[in-house]
This record gives C-alpha cells, sequence and structure tokens, in this order.
C-alpha cells in the first residue's frame, strides 16, 4: 500500500504552472490531497484538491468481485460580490468549480497488466485531439 505524499502536477496555462497538492489524510471516503500555495490561500473555498478512494468487495467472491478506483478533481473559481464603497473589500466567494471524476472499475481477476492498459489507455484518451476539443472547447461529435 503506498505511503500518501504530495503530488504536483501541471495546470494546461501556455507556461504551466506546477501545482503542489498535499495529503490531508485519510477519510471513510478516502484520501483528500488540498492545494498548498505560500502564503496558505486567503479563502479556502478557492483551493484546487485531489480525491482518492479504492474500495474491494467485502464479499470474499475474489473471482467475480470488482474493486473501484476513483479519482477527483475540483478546481473552484472565486469571484468578489459587492464593492468597497465603504472601504472594505467583502471576501471572496465561490462562483462555480470545474470537477472531475475518474472511476475505473476493475475485477479483481483482472491482471496487472490489464489494469496497467486500462490506465493507460485512459491516459491517451485525455490527451486525444477529439477529446480535447470536447472538453476545452465545449463541442459535440456530430
Amino acid at each position: 500500500m503506498p505511503q500518501a505524499a504530495s503530488i504536483v502536477i501541471d495546470d494546461g496555462a501556455a507556461t504551466p504552472v506546477a501545482h503542489t497538492f498535499t495529503p490531508l489524510g485519510k477519510d471513510e471516503k478516502g484520501v483528500f490531497w488540498f492545494e498548498q500555495t505560500t502564503p496558505a490561500p486567503a479563502n479556502v473555498l478557492g483551493a484546487k484538491r485531489i480525491g482518492l478512494s479504492v474500495s474491494r468487495p467485502s464479499n470474499g467472491n475474489r473471482l467475480s468481485g470488482n474493486a473501484r478506483v476513483v479519482l477527483s478533481l475540483w478546481n473552484p473559481v472565486l469571484e468578489v460580490l459587492g464593492t468597497t464603497s465603504n472601504g472594505i473589500v467583502p471576501p471572496p466567494t465561490l462562483a462555480y468549480q470545474c470537477t472531475d471524476r475518474q472511476t475505473f472499475d476493475l475485477p479483481e481477476r483482472s491482471t496487472k497488466q490489464e489494469r496497467r492498459d486500462t490506465r493507460v489507455l485512459m491516459k491517451n484518451l485525455m490527451g486525444n485531439a477529439l477529446v480535447i476539443s470536447c472538453v476545452d472547447d465545449l463541442l459535440s461529435v456530430y
């Protein structure tokens, strides 16, 4: 079992910026990472987060059970509502979030290579021009 450690990933900017996510620890839903910025974000609502959950069947039937691995990413966007007419800037509030969830349903009887192929195929699918156009430009496939 791997130990939770910091994750550093680049964003999609023209000049990519590395984002460092530090594990918060494990809870009943899995493990969560929180983007660490220096100084700490003034409003934690604006911090990016990663979630990871791994579940395996508990019925003991190893040949027909499916394991599930769920990766989640939250990319919140803040906005300031109101003005500084009285000299005090109101705190930013959550405007919206861009989120992603990848769910891998993996039979426990599958081989490590089959599970690896599934992960790598998904990684490569995310780099496909058609998928990029659908996500980045919100275009439908016809």
